[in-house]
């Protein structure tokens, strides 16, 4: 059977979050002998063969044919989790700085100028490669590719699932939202065949505020992340900032949104800072809300004992989850959340929000409410305090991580391929 999946990235081309998973869940896929797998961006290489039965493609490739245009002279306007707005302002900046030169053609050649027009853009470009093509099953990854999947489904006839890694709601901690992308959400839950969930707690905010049936989704959580090291006796002390080398640390790790909760973060930071004044508490990532946490800290008093490091790459994260005494995911609205399986792969005491998916399927660590700051510091406190308590549950979550194995999303991907093919 041939899959045609839609994405909107793939390592190592714009890769965040949901690029991630789509790398791993693919490849993991194309192990199966009777699956063929084309994976179209709308950006980056114009066809690249990964492995036997996956190939990467690009949606843009008969536009620059016709039009001569290369698009490797222009930064990517495509970013993992990108909303309206944050689109607009990279549009503005890379258009101010790249229309000036005679060599350069117009960016507007191939971006849309918002995001939206670029994700309908995206569905034309996707329509006229393969309307006329052989594949059996759409698998749309997000709702930048549900314009593009809806219109080939109109076309073929071919049957869509519509992987849900995140709703606009979850972005914005259920309040508001885009109110185009919500639209386009709603439109791809409503026509698709089947919607698979990465956790049990996007199905609910399916079925409460999307009105989805029930009876149309299946959940299936993810994977690891492959390619991680795995080191429980890890002793790196790789940051860099004489203050935080030789102190405890607490680390967060993701983006500076309201989503992410990062200000329960620092809210806990000075409690934890009444009993253990020396704790360090190291914040890496950027965001739209950076320069407000940044005045946070300064505001509870706490700033010599916070580093910002800012964005960070993979190898990066690494260093600062393998120096980290205890790693807190304080997310708001978290749909799955797979930075908590990188700090325990390091072996790295974990504290999650049970607003997450990841609380669904991770056991041994420890779960609180996102906004009950006070428990949060009393875990922080009892796992910087008790040594007993740090090995034990580092060692009982790093025994968790074989759990954690694409093959097993992998084969119930594979199941529901040949059902809806029957």
């Amino acid at each position: 059977m041939k899959v045609l999946m839609l994405g909107w990235e793939f390592p190592p081309f714009f890769a965040g979050g949901v690029g991630i998973v789509c790398y791993e869940l693919t490849k993991a896929l194309s192990n199966f002998s009777d699956v063929e797998i084309e994976y179209v961006m709308a950006y980056g290489p114009e066809n690249k063969k990964v492995s036997e039965n996956l190939n990467l493609s690009s949606a843009n490739k008969k536009l620059i044919s016709k039009k001569n245009i290369s698009i490797s002279k222009f930064e990517s306007m495509l970013y993992a989790y990108d909303g309206p707005s944050e689109y607009l302002k990279r549009f503005s900046k890379i258009l101010e700085k790249q229309c000036g030169k005679s060599d350069f053609k117009s960016i507007k050649e191939i971006y849309g100028e918002n995001l939206i027009s670029e994700v309908y853009l995206y569905s034309q470009r996707v329509l006229a490669h393969y309307e006329n093509s052989d594949f059996d099953i759409i698998h749309a990854h997000d709702w930048t590719t549900i314009p593009a999947a809806l219109l080939l489904k109109e076309k073929t006839g071919k049957p869509i699932i519509y992987h849900v890694h995140i709703t606009e709601l979850d972005k914005t901690g259920g309040a508001g939202g885009h109110p185009e992308v919500f639209k386009i959400e709603k439109e791809g839950f409503d026509k698709c065949d089947k919607l698979v969930c990465v956790s049990n707690f996007v199905r609910g905010r399916l079925i409460n505020d999307y009105g989805v049936d029930s009876s149309k989704i299946e959940v299936i959580h993810n994977g690891g992340i492959s390619d991680l090291e795995h080191n429980l006796d890890s002793s790196s002390e790789i940051l860099t900032h004489e203050d935080v080398k030789k102190e405890k640390v607490v680390l967060f790790a993701g983006r500076m949104t309201l989503q992410k909760g990062p200000e329960y973060f620092l809210k806990s930071a000075k409690k934890v800072l009444e009993y253990e004044p020396d704790t360090k508490f190291v914040m890496i990532g950027s965001g739209d809300m950076l320069s407000q946490i940044i005045e946070l800290a300064v505001e509870l008093g706490i700033s010599k004992n916070v580093y910002f490091h800012g964005s960070y790459s993979r190898e990066e994260a690494c260093e600062f989850f393998s120096r980290a005494d205890v790693f807190i995911m304080p997310s708001v609205s978290e749909p799955f959340g797979i930075v908590p399986l990188e700090a325990v792969a390091l072996g790295t005491p974990t504290i999650i929000s049970r607003q997450s998916g990841i609380s669904e399927v991770l056991n041994n660590c420890f779960k609180v409410d996102f906004w009950d700051v006070d428990e949060m510091a009393h875990k922080v406190l009892s796992l910087l305090r008790y040594d007993n308590l740090h090995s034990h549950m580092r060692t009982l979550a790093f025994s968790e991580m074989s759990c954690f194995d694409w093959e097993i999303p992998a084969n119930k991907f594979h199941d529901l391929y040949l059902g809806l093919l029957k």
